[in-house]
């Protein structure tokens, strides 16, 4: 049994706890943390003029595509199907009058990531306080901390009319483990929590909407793909519903041999010219 017990609040409180009863309570400095590129998405997206290509996805689709005049790139780090399902239910209702085609990215670890428990469950807060989508399931902190910070951000990020959800990480240009980044990401793929369900409620909606639907499976560096399993383990259950709903088309793009080392900035994201291919390709497919 802990006798000890120990609570961190976003706001730098911190508490402990012995037995059960609070014997100090005390605060730290905390951090300030910029939210502009996510609020600039958001402001972006809902002023986007003849936004007909919604592209959804994590930070592989963040830097996978490179937005045209009448394309708006609302991926972002570790997003979830959950949030996905739900960021292209908002933007249907509030800038959605010329959607055409809804561009999903689907990566390795998306049949059982969960947001809240990947070490970016902050963002969680932003698409909350932006886009009012509710937490999966409850944080264990009071969240008013972080909500109070971006709603004091919003007002200070001004928004270009061509604004179109451009990547802000092609500068970045990092190293990782391979064979460790892959078996992180094949955890998730390994959860049994159903996270295509709600890949099957944005096909429905879009159905009604008589908007087509793409699945992207992105290409990876060639040491990343070297530990990754036979496809047909890996994306089983995506491969499962898609023989079930056959107008939902996927474009297979993960072994595209046209795709180089230099066309990524990291052993699974794209550069800015590795996005630009892939983006014609994706283009081209839409037509």
């Amino acid at each position: 049994m802990k006798v000890f017990n120990k609570i961190r609040e976003l706001d730098g409180t911190r508490k402990i706890y012995f037995c059960g009863i609070k014997i100090i309570s005390y605060k730290q400095a905390v951090k300030k943390i910029d939210f502009s590129y996510a609020i600039l998405k958001y402001k972006g997206v809902n002023k986007a003029k003849n936004l007909k290509n919604l592209i959804l996805g994590s930070s592989h689709g963040r830097d996978g595509f490179v937005p045209g005049k009448s394309d708006f790139n609302l991926s972002q780090s570790s997003l979830d199907l959950y949030r996905i399902y739900h960021l292209y239910k908002y933007v249907l209702k509030n800038n959605g009058k010329n959607l055409e085609n809804i561009i999903v990215f689907y990566s390795v670890f998306h049949a059982g990531l969960q947001l809240e428990k990947t070490s970016k469950w902050k963002y969680c807060i932003i698409y909350k306080t932006l886009y009012d989508i509710k937490y999966a399931f409850p944080l264990a902190l009071d969240d008013s901390y972080l909500v109070n910070e971006i709603n004091g951000q919003i007002d200070t990020v001004s928004c270009p009319d061509d604004f179109r959800g451009k990547s802000d990480n092609y500068e970045n240009k990092y190293e990782s483990d391979a064979k460790i980044l892959v078996e992180k990401h094949l955890k998730n793929t390994c959860r049994n929590n159903n996270q295509i369900k709600y890949l099957a409620k944005l096909v429905d909606m879009a159905r009604k909407h008589k908007q087509n639907v793409y699945v992207v499976l992105p290409p990876y560096r060639s040491d990343y793909l070297k530990h990754l399993p036979e496809q047909q383990v890996v994306f089983r259950e995506l491969f499962e519903f898609l023989d079930k709903n056959k107008d939902v088309k996927l474009l297979n793009l993960q072994d595209d041999k046209d795709f180089i080392d230099s066309d990524f900035n990291s052993v699974d994201h794209c550069s800015e010219d590795g996005g630009i291919k892939l983006t014609k390709k994706i283009k081209k497919a839409l037509k």
